[in-house]
């Protein structure tokens, strides 16, 4: 009988050294919700009226309120410019927060029938920290036009230039 107790006392002993062995830590849970992100255009990319000696070339229009553009030899600036604005897009959400800006990466296709025009290396103005809750931004790219385009209008309807917008 006193060999069964010690038996059971030490096997219980035994297990209890194992029982202490075990160790847990918790941690806190944390959340915060901030004013979601909303961009708006304001208006769209319109690089104006432009004419071509017949040769290939480019137009940059800057990503700035001034309609600023630069054009390679073979293009004029039109007198009667018409209407030229970097896209333009009212972005908003939280003060004093980081975010990222995406934009087109590939070349655009703008189109007027057959023919088209390639528009890409597109720059902008995003400062991409939202100081005041609320950020203006330019939009800006380059045009190239090949030495045989046709007269015309062009566009890019439809889906347009996408711009995203992320917080960091």
């Amino acid at each position: 009988m006193k060999k069964i107790t010690l038996l059971t006392i030490s096997i219980i002993i035994g297990f209890s050294n194992f029982a202490f062995a075990q160790s847990s830590a918790s941690a806190s849970v944390f959340v915060t919700i901030v004013t979601p992100l909303q961009i708006t255009t304001n208006s769209d990319l319109d690089f104006g009226t432009i004419a071509t000696t017949g040769g290939s070339g480019s137009v940059v229009l800057h990503a700035d309120n001034k309609g600023a553009r630069n054009t390679s030899s073979n293009i004029i600036m039109s007198n009667s410019a018409g209407t030229v604005t970097a896209a333009v897009f009212t972005l908003t959400g939280q003060g004093n927060t980081a975010y990222s800006i995406t934009m087109p990466a590939s070349d655009l296709l703008i189109n007027n029938g057959a023919q088209s025009m390639v528009v890409n290396n597109f720059t902008c103005s995003a400062s991409k920290t939202l100081s005041n809750g609320k950020e203006i931004i330019y939009l800006g790219a380059t045009l190239h036009l090949n030495d045989s385009q046709s007269l015309g209008t062009y566009s890019r309807l439809g889906m347009g230039i996408k711009v995203t917008v992320n917080y960091n």
